[in-house]
């Protein structure tokens, strides 16, 4: 008995060892990434919405590549088959929906002279294939500038997404999205015209007031900026006040709540001490940031470019990986692991997560569906590129959720999700451009960790709506749709079975929306307001494949403004906004 009782010890102890680490296999060469050359970039976009994430990564020598994700831990270079492989100086891209057609974009930017480019997303009307077509002249984005880091917002909350370059030694740009794929610069009046040496950026909503607030790194040890939004496109400068002006040799930043307390952090890349400047929430009535790098053991002292924050084990707490460029100052890339008490350990020593190559950009995205965050890194010159596949082995639990905006930007972007459960809260938004010259995947992943059910899982839109919904199962993937009550599970992500179009839009005393390709045993047209109150459904009787439409009498309806038209089966919900005139 005493042998046994032994035996259960060391099996269990050394169950609990394994379950601790950290298990990356790199599969750069076998899923076609590994591509060498001046590669800066990596941007992750389900372009195609097949439901898999899929790669553009940015070179500063040759054509740039889009890599459309197999579905198999396997990519094909599709750049030029789309119009893509634009050959120039191209240090970052990032996609987003500018049009809300559903169909990501590409925003390039370029550096020694060549304009910013902007190739829309066609969609593949034909069956042919998917192309985009570059309209940076006609919408107006196509500036010459030594631009060093690209993101997007919606800054003023009217529903699409706004773009922002960081330039070095220029003054950045804020350009406001018209609607019409067309660009407004309004750099000035909005108060965002840093002209010192910009070089990582990102948008986050710092302060927990529902907009994107704007964080600048820069070089040569000058101050960082916190710009605060008022919520109407309009920042203040609030770096000094807040403790957020660390002055190093900044470079990449990234946003994660690294001790689950409902406020985001900061981690930055630096040459020599990287800085993790921790949100101290509403303490006091202020918001203050304070470098915790030291004493939580994540003061990489390498030359630090890209970051990525992912929780790599699903244990409910973000971790941190950081890449170097090895030939610059000789320290390998790290992950640290979040221990849960604002200390890290970094867990990649041994592993081929600590490259010493030329590295620059890195992303993560769940490339092959399994609940675990993978992570892309690009290299310069021969190394070539990096895909590190997660392979943890324990009994946590995963979701993760994509968000499709109806009032809201399409694909999202600025929306922060709430996870409660197991007792602890889990944050995160989604984002467009961070790190260094890149972007992680849409779709926000979250570990549960011993979890089974997630109590509540609370949606809050750019817009101003929030979707709140509760009692959901684990380890699923989730579509969530504005103003819908009903939250989608599906086994992928991938473009939805219906092609649904209400009109007129505007309307005013008919309203129609037109179905296609559905196959259902029942559905419902439902007429809401903002805040998700039904004011008019209507049910149909079964539908078979075909195209369909369904007409609403609208004379008695309620007066002008935006609502939504909320279509819902068995299996799944749509929603789409339209304005009523009078």
């Amino acid at each position: 008995m005493k042998r046994l009782i032994i035996l259960l010890t060391c099996a269990t102890a050394l169950s609990a060892l394994y379950s601790q680490q950290t298990i990356f296999s790199d599969i750069s060469t076998p899923s076609g990434i590994r591509n060498n050359g001046m590669n800066f970039g990596i941007a992750f976009g389900d372009f195609d919405n097949d439901g898999d994430d899929d790669a553009y990564v940015s070179r500063r020598n040759g054509a740039n590549l889009l890599y459309r994700n197999n579905g198999d831990n396997t990519f094909s270079d599709v750049a030029t088959a789309t119009g893509v492989a634009y050959a120039g100086n191209t240090l970052m891209s990032v996609w987003g929906d500018f049009d809300n057609d559903g169909y990501l974009d590409l925003f390039l930017g370029n550096r020694t002279g060549a304009p910013n480019m902007l190739f829309r997303n066609n969609g593949n009307p034909d069956g042919t294939g998917f192309a985009f077509t570059e309209i940076g002249a006609s919408a107006g984005v196509n500036s010459v500038n030594e631009t060093v880091a690209v993101l997007l917002a919606d800054v003023d909350a009217d529903g699409y997404i706004d773009i922002y370059l960081a330039n070095l030694n220029q003054e950045n740009i804020l350009y406001h999205n018209n609607g019409d794929l067309t660009f407004t610069d309004i750099t000035q009046s909005a108060g965002v015209p840093d002209p010192k040496i910009s070089m990582g950026a990102v948008f986050f909503d710092y302060d927990n007031d529902g907009d994107q607030d704007l964080y600048l790194t820069h070089d040569s040890n000058v101050p960082n900026i916190l710009y605060r939004n008022d919520g109407t496109g309009h920042f203040t400068d609030v770096s000094a006040a807040t403790g957020a002006n660390f002055a190093g040799q900044g470079m990449g930043v990234d946003f994660g709540d690294f001790n689950n307390d409902g406020y985001l952090d900061l981690y930055i890349t630096n040459l020599y001490d990287n800085a993790l400047l921790l949100n101290s929430g509403s303490a006091g009535g202020n918001i203050t940031f304070t470098n915790i790098a030291q004493p939580a053991g994540v003061n990489d002292y390498g030359m630090g470019w890209g970051i990525t924050i992912l929780d790599c084990d699903n244990d409910g707490y973000q971790d941190i990986y950081m890449v170097n460029d090895s030939y610059f100052s000789p320290y390998p890339n790290v992950l640290y692991r979040n221990l849960g008490d604002s200390t890290f350990a970094k867990v990649s020593s041994g592993t081929p997560l600590a490259s010493m190559y030329g590295s620059y950009g890195a992303a993560g995205a769940d490339i092959n569906g399994d609940g675990l965050p993978d992570i892309f890194v690009t290299n310069t010159g021969y190394d070539g590129n990096q895909l590190f596949l997660n392979q943890n082995i324990n009994d946590n639990h995963w979701i993760t959720v994509k968000t499709s905006g109806t009032v809201s930007n399409r694909a999202g972007i600025g929306a922060r999700v709430e996870i409660e459960a197991g007792g602890r809260l889990l944050i995160d938004e989604v984002c467009a451009g961070s790190g260094y010259a890149s972007q992680n995947s849409l779709t926000l992943h979250f570990g549960l960790g011993q979890a089974t059910t997630i109590d509540k899982l609370t949606v809050k839109w750019p817009s101003g709506i929030t979707d709140v919904h509760e009692n959901i199962a684990v380890d699923r993937k989730y579509l969530v749709t504005e103003g819908s009550s009903v939250l989608t599970a599906t086994k992928d992500n991938a473009a939805a079975s219906a092609n649904i179009t209400a009109f007129p839009n505007p309307f005013r005393d008919q309203l129609n929306v037109q179905v296609e390709q559905m196959m259902s045993n029942q559905l419902s047209v439902s007429v809401l307001d903002l805040s998700g109150k039904v004011l008019l459904e209507q049910t149909e009787p079964r539908f078979n494949a075909g195209k369909y439409q369904i007409s609403l009498d609208m004379k008695a309806f309620p007066g002008p403004g935006i609502y939504l038209i909320q279509i819902k089966t068995e299996k799944e919900t749509w929603v789409r906004k339209v304005i009523h005139i009078p």
